[in-house]
């Protein structure tokens, strides 16, 4: 068992507990934490699944930190799937949330992210 393969049954562990115990915000931190697994290992479809959940949880609980970290991902992850307009929508908001909440380097971060994907927008 490799070191990502060790750290994944761990996250679904905790996932389950978190499922188990109605724990919505634990929840959403795992599947953040699985979906960076995932795009790691390639799979996108699959990220971008676990992602859409994270992000409308972060949201419904008003975690706002949890919402720009898992929109930013999920934003960069819909515009290379092809969905460039709702990608550029999602890390919009990530950065005005970052900045909102005075985590400049975020914001920055994410704002240097924003200035490369929109270079590659056709006109």
């Amino acid at each position: 068992m490799d070191q990502s393969e060790v750290i994944r049954a761990e996250l679904e562990k905790k996932l389950a507990a978190y499922e188990k115990n109605g724990d919505s915000k634990g929840k959403a931190e795992i599947l953040y934490e699985i979906a960076k697994l995932e795009i790691a290992a390639g799979n996108q479809e699959q990220a971008l699944l676990m992602l859409m959940e994270s992000y409308s949880r972060f949201q419904k609980l008003g975690e706002s930190k949890g919402h720009c970290f898992a929109g930013e991902l999920l934003g960069q992850l819909l515009f290379v799937s092809g969905n460039r307009e709702d990608g550029l929508a999602v890390v919009r908001e990530a950065l005005r949330g970052f900045t909102e909440m005075g985590m400049i380097e975020e914001a920055e971060k994410t704002g240097q992210l924003l200035a490369v994907m929109e270079d590659h927008v056709p006109d």
